[in-house]
């Protein structure tokens, strides 16, 4: 509501929410396949012929740290192929190790159409972003002699050589260290305590009507996990956590134990 009216001509469907759906369905694969259907069912409705591009994140970021069943994504792709429209991943947020893979979307070993990219492109060093284009679509463009195949978005500081420049060595470093595989690894680790390498804890104060805790709960949860050593990023009913891709062992076990302080004094 913050940010209406949003681009006109933009429709949704459900995520794979296990703890919040429409469907009430708990069941990751079941509800993947729930998801996928109204995938389908707003295709259909809208008809596939005005659809452009469908858009998603590999695993939802900013709307809750969802990560949906390994056959989401996939299931996505082959429907988005059978009515001729774009896939398109924001890897923004996926991009570049977090998931213990290259990319989100190499997670599930899908091939997206586009990607868009940035954060860790340059580590947070400089700011730069960019789009990548699958061959398919790109071929269109090279291939057009008319006018209309240029793509006329310029900004002023595109291929800015400062930021093109943090972006390969950061990269560099990322693929020395194998940040990817640390993330996996250390993702396996924080699985006991949570869920991976990008992870959200969602406080409720019922379990079961999940009426979300009050922001006197997450304040205490939050200072507790501070004085504990550890600073925890509150959103909302939330506690989303997204570490360096560099840390440690024992900076895993550290983390658990804030949270134990925190969630032990709400």
């Amino acid at each position: 509501r913050n940010y209406e009216p949003l681009l006109p001509g933009v429709f949704h469907i459900p995520a794979p929410w296990t703890f919040r759906n429409p469907f009430d369905e708990t069941d990751p694969a079941r509800l993947a396949k729930l998801c996928a259907k109204a995938l389908e069912d707003e295709i259909a409705f809208q008809g596939g012929d005005t659809i452009a591009a469908f858009i998603l994140e590999p695993v939802l970021g900013a709307g809750g740290v969802i990560v949906p069943h390994e056959s989401f994504m996939p299931l996505v792709r082959e429907i988005c192929d059978r009515h001729e429209i774009l896939l398109i991943a924001d890897e923004v947020v996926t991009g570049f190790g977090r998931t213990g893979a290259w990319s989100g979307s190499r997670l599930s070993g899908v091939k997206p159409d586009f990607m868009t990219i940035a954060k860790a492109i340059t580590s947070g060093y400089f700011p730069l972003g960019a789009t990548l284009i699958g061959g398919k679509v790109a071929d269109v463009f090279e291939a057009d002699k008319t006018s209309f195949g240029a793509i006329g978005h310029g900004y002023t500081y595109s291929g800015h050589p400062v930021g093109c420049a943090a972006g390969l060595a950061a990269l560099a470093e990322t693929k020395r260290l194998r940040l990817n595989e640390n993330a996996a690894a250390r993702g396996v680790e924080l699985a006991a305590t949570l869920e991976g390498l990008m992870a959200a804890l969602e406080l409720v104060s019922d379990r079961t009507t999940k009426k979300p805790a009050d922001k006197k709960t997450m304040a205490v949860v939050s200072e507790a996990a501070y004085e504990a050593g550890v600073m925890l990023r509150v959103s909302g009913n939330a506690i989303i956590l997204s570490p360096p891709l560099i840390i440690s062992a024992a900076d895993v076990t550290k983390i658990g134990e804030a949270l134990d302080a925190g969630l032990s004094k709400a």
